[in-house]
């Protein structure tokens, strides 16, 4: 009987750094068409969400312009940059993150990138 692999092509990884978060080509598809995000943190759970915002949005104010971060796309990722938001994710998981990789997943219901903080995918 064999035992499946799971592969990473299609896996949803976002890399932290001490200055941003770097999202895998499979998870910055989710962010193509937006320029702005919202950051929230669960500190129960470990988790960070990563809400993509819309320019209409923008325009009519819905989002506060205090919550937005700037999401720059590359070829094949996406970078989300805030040192202050990355030194509390850090402090959240009481360790060092420069260039850890975590799971993610897709909430299509709440339109929200999660990143769970305690599945390290080089820790196991």
């Amino acid at each position: 009987m064999f035992t499946w692999v799971k592969g990473n092509a299609y896996a949803l990884v976002a890399t932290l750094y001490t200055n941003n978060i770097t999202l895998n080509n499979a998870a910055a598809a989710y962010f193509q068409d937006v320029r702005w995000v919202m950051i929230g943190i669960d500190h129960t759970d470990k988790k960070v969400a990563i809400k993509p915002v819309a320019k209409r949005e923008i325009e009519l104010k819905i989002v506060p312009m205090e919550q937005l971060h700037k999401v720059s796309i590359g070829k094949g990722y996406a970078r989300i940059s805030n040192k202050s938001v990355m030194d509390e994710i850090q402090s959240l998981i009481n360790d060092t993150i420069n260039g850890r990789k975590f799971d993610a997943f897709y909430d299509e219901r709440e339109n929200l990138l999660i990143i769970d903080l305690m599945v390290d995918l080089e820790k196991g």
